[in-house]
């Protein structure tokens, strides 16, 4: 177990790191982290999101939102926050 919570937290440093700070709010990263771990992370491993194309991606992000049941606010946070990591880990 303490290795599942290091690594979370590893990946979740990593990822407020690649999100630039002008494009969301701290408060808005941290609620973003608090959701992915919540309704992602409960289910499957955390995946690299600059790993895929952006097809796949878009692809997935639709079912997961679905299946994650998530309410079309926290959606849109999720999304905002996972383009931003995948954007900056692309250009890196």
């Amino acid at each position: 177990m303490r290795r599942v919570v290091l690594l979370l937290t590893t990946l979740l440093v990593a990822f407020t790191c690649a999100v630039k700070a002008g494009d969301l709010t701290e408060l808005e990263i941290k609620k973003a982290q608090k959701l992915y771990v919540a309704k992602c992370a409960k289910c499957h491993k955390l995946y690299e999101p600059g790993n895929y194309t952006d097809a796949e991606w878009q692809s997935w992000m639709a079912k997961m939102i679905r299946k994650a049941r998530l309410k079309p606010d926290q959606a849109k946070l999720l999304t905002r926050f996972l383009d931003e990591t995948r954007a900056e880990t692309k250009t890196k």
